[in-house]
């Protein structure tokens, strides 16, 4: 006979409490778990479960640690986001667009399995083709892509599905899911931000691809090739519209003219009724040509807000700050403004030029560290073609001329430098050459007084209040975000590119930018939920999520296997609350 003793506490503190009673029903006791709490003042049980006699109770715990061993492992599974974005481009219907514009494979995995988990991929934990497949199968994607192994996610298996896309496929597949999004998540189309930049690569100097070039690499790698890409997001939450892929080496304005139809045409059709867009770009898509070219004809039916240079707008120099105006609204707090119109590229419009003082204080330092480091490297070259003159028989092959203006361009090649340097090179007799700089103190007084701290921009929008132009322009900040996001090497990751055809750049392209629109979304959700944080916050704490599956063996049974979740809290444990992400996990 086995003996319990029962636990029993009145609830007298206030607070609901777990105890076991027992109850004697015709002689023999029985066991109850019970909680208990107070009712009108009164304590009361308001929940109970029986639990069985003593010996039924013993005999439980006799089995349990009988047949139950101890953990023999336990499998760590990335959950958390994966498993957001994924739901969210199920949500959109990723994969069943991709599929109405691409032919079926008949074996292996679907293109458009393979394009969404790719995307996911470059979002959360961008690797190569070839370490693709031990990522992949330490997440909780293989219980959803059943299909999936080793083989149709080698290099070969993404290069075959690679291949069955190509530019106008990917631009079919692209206006359809921007549809939709705009639909669904309501994304502004009035105002969109337009800009240019270019991704280093790893491409081998003899492959044929046209796509990958030398030229002008914004990351400053002038060693590598480079690819170009241009990108249209909403400044909401930078959610990217339409992007192109094109030659490295083509400068932004160029580029800017050759697309602008092409985006006219996409976003002609995108919402009821007309179609009227106010494009934002800055001043390094500006071009005569290219404003004529696209702005032009009527600024066939695009409004605009742009950046001018200041040697477009000289007369700008001499405008005193007694000229300018305090902007008002909380945003724009500390920028001033002048405003006038200016018959520019052929037609009249309006012109404002700003001033904020903290972008003044940030530039000068910039450009004051800038001062110190071309004049530390210009004295060193100096030092050390005097010296190598003075040396009777000096070793290594000799300077040239062009050689050292190469190196003082190479020096002064930051924003502004060869405005605030003089210097001369000539060759003495016998074949020396040197050098003298200095630094020109008039010349800096005049950036200070009439560049810094300033901008010159214009619009068509000639009915917009001069806050409006402004707020609109520095919206562009939004899109520039997002090229930095694709250019980190941790999350949303562009490169580097090591694919080397044309067709597969243009691929690797589209599901990049197919990444950073998931996790746009999701920042987008999560605001709406009313947790506004950065895109870099939202995945590693989506990241830190985890689903563990502890299994044990059972004696003379087959492993009997336990699932759990890392600690959900704030933002990560509302949404994955929300959308009920856990219905995603491995069922083990």
């Amino acid at each position: 006979m086995i003996s319990l003793v029962v636990l029993y506490y009145p609830t007298n503190f206030g607070d609901d409490m777990a105890s076991i009673i027992k109850k004697m029903k015709k002689g023999h006791a029985y066991y109850y778990l019970v909680e208990s709490a107070r009712v009108n003042g009164k304590p009361r049980i308001i929940k109970q479960r029986y639990l069985g006699t003593a010996d039924s109770i013993g005999a439980a715990f006799d089995t349990a640690e009988g047949n139950l061993s101890k953990p023999e492992f336990s499998k760590v599974i990335d959950f958390g986001a994966v498993a957001a974005l994924f739901d969210i481009s199920e949500r959109i219907g990723i994969r069943q667009i991709i599929e109405k514009h691409v032919d079926k494979r008949e074996q292996g995995l679907s293109v458009s399995d393979t394009i969404v988990l790719a995307a996911i991929n470059r979002a959360v934990m961008p690797v190569s083709k070839k370490g693709f497949y031990d990522w992949f199968k330490k997440t909780v994607l293989p219980s959803i892509f059943i299909e999936a192994n080793s083989k149709n996610l080698s290099s070969q298996g993404f290069w075959n599905n690679m291949k069955q896309l190509d530019q106008d496929k990917i631009r079919a597949i692209e206006n359809e899911i921007t549809r939709t999004i705009i639909q669904k998540y309501d994304v502004t189309r009035d105002c969109l931000l337009f800009d240019n930049t270019n991704f280093f690569t790893y491409i081998d100097t003899n492959t044929p691809a046209t796509l990958a070039v030398r030229g002008k690499s914004k990351e400053k790698r002038s060693d590598l090739k480079i690819v170009g890409l241009s990108m249209m997001a909403s400044p909401d939450h930078s959610i990217p519209l339409f992007h192109e892929v094109y030659p490295g080496n083509t400068h932004d304005s160029k580029q800017f003219a050759t697309i602008v139809d092409k985006l006219k045409s996409r976003f002609a059709g995108l919402g009821k009724g007309g179609c009227r867009i106010t494009i934002v770009f800055d001043k390094g898509n500006n071009s005569e040509d290219n404003i004529e070219a696209t702005i032009g004809d009527a600024y066939r039916g695009f409004d605009f807000v742009g950046g001018l240079k200041f040697n477009q707008c000289p007369e700008f120099n001499t405008i005193g700050f007694e000229n300018f105006s305090q902007l008002e609204g909380e945003r724009l707090k500390g920028t001033s403004a002048y405003r006038t119109t200016k018959h520019i590229y052929g037609r009249d419009l309006t012109v404002v030029l700003t001033y904020n003082q903290a972008l003044y204080e940030a530039q000068l330092d910039g450009i004051t560290s800038n001062i110190e480091k071309c004049s530390e490297k210009l004295k060193i070259l100096e030092k050390n073609l005097y010296d190598r003159s003075k040396q009777k028989s000096p070793k290594g092959k000799p300077p040239t001329l062009e050689g050292v203006k190469k190196s003082i361009a190479k020096i002064l090649s930051a924003e502004y430098m060869k405005e605030l340097f003089i210097w001369n090179v000539w060759k003495e007799s016998g074949k020396c050459i040197q050098i003298n700089s200095f630094f020109n103190i008039d010349a800096f007084e005049k950036l200070k007084a009439e560049r810094l701290g300033r901008a010159i921009l214009f619009t068509n929008h000639n009915e917009w209040s001069t806050e409006r132009i402004v707020s609109a322009y520095r919206s562009q900040h939004h899109i520039e975000e997002a090229f930095r996001r694709m250019k980190d090497t941790k999350y949303l990751s562009f490169r580097p590119i090591h694919h080397f055809t044309d067709c597969n750049i243009v691929v690797h392209a589209f599901y990049c930018v197919l990444a950073l629109l998931l996790a746009s979304l999701l920042s987008k959700e999560l605001e709406k939920m009313g947790h506004k944080v950065s895109v870099h916050k939202m995945l590693e704490e989506f990241q830190d999520i985890q689903q563990i599956i502890t299994v044990f063996a059972h004696k003379g049974k087959k492993k009997h296997n336990i699932s759990s979740f890392t600690s959900m809290e704030g933002f990560t444990k509302d949404y994955i609350d929300k959308y009920d992400l856990t219905k995603l996990a491995v069922n083990c």
